[in-house]
């Protein structure tokens, strides 16, 4: 299965709150959760490496949350552009599927 496209936004001094649907599958148990943001495929460090979310079964969907907070968000540079991937593990085998891939925007804050 391909990993589902998703463009987000990211507001520079605000909480950043993201909401993945993983239609008709349940990874509400046994999996763990990362997300890396990049400002290209191939840069060498991430500017966010997600690994804590909250994770839901809401009908046949699975929903992975994640909050980064505006004190993080802050200290990103802004504008910026990138790339970004969610990837699920399977805990018992270790398989790894890329859930979600997409752009990122990072828009910058007048207000400080």
């Amino acid at each position: 299965m391909s990993a589902a496209q998703l463009d987000v936004v990211i507001e520079q001094g605000s909480d950043f709150v993201q909401l993945w649907e993983i239609q008709d599958r349940d990874l509400s148990s046994g999996y763990t959760f990362a997300a890396k943001f990049r400002t290209m495929h191939a840069a060498p460090t991430a500017i966010l490496n997600l690994t804590t979310f909250t994770v839901a079964k809401s009908g046949s969907h699975t929903h992975v949350t994640c909050r980064v907070p505006a004190a993080t968000t802050t200290a990103l540079t802004a504008p910026t552009m990138g790339v970004y991937d969610l990837e699920a593990t399977q805990t018992s085998t270790g398989y790894i599927s890329r859930e979600f891939e997409g752009s990122y925007y990072i828009t910058p804050e007048a207000t400080r």
